[in-house]
């Protein structure tokens, strides 16, 4: 009884985990504001103070905040952020399951 309850719970976990393009579009259907394709900094910051809640922020900054996605998603290190860079950032860019449902909760993204 105790293997199919951990495997149902492994399934739910799974099946909860959104996948990277699911990430990516919502980041970027929220996050481009100027819908120009590319995320300055700026943009960043802007979008993550409307939607991060106040009391989320110190954690945030604590794993390095905007200046960490940026570093995370920029592969040629312009300090800009494209969906193509995203995508080709995969050890790094939204790498985990837990990134990821950040991102879709931070934003509201279903």
């Amino acid at each position: 009884m105790l293997k199919i309850l951990l495997l149902l719970s492994f399934t739910k976990l799974s099946i909860a985990c959104p996948s990277k393009k699911q990430s990516i579009e919502c980041f970027y259907n929220i996050a481009d504001t100027n819908s120009d394709g590319r995320i300055t900094e700026n943009e960043l910051s802007k979008v993550i103070s409307e939607y991060l809640p106040w009391w989320q922020w110190k954690a945030f900054e604590l794993f390095g905040g905007t200046k960490r996605v940026i570093r995370d998603c920029d592969e040629n290190l312009d300090g800009i952020l494209t969906e193509k860079e995203a995508y080709d950032m995969d050890k790094t860019c939204l790498d985990s399951c837990f990134k990821r449902s950040a991102v879709e909760h931070v934003f509201n993204c279903k």
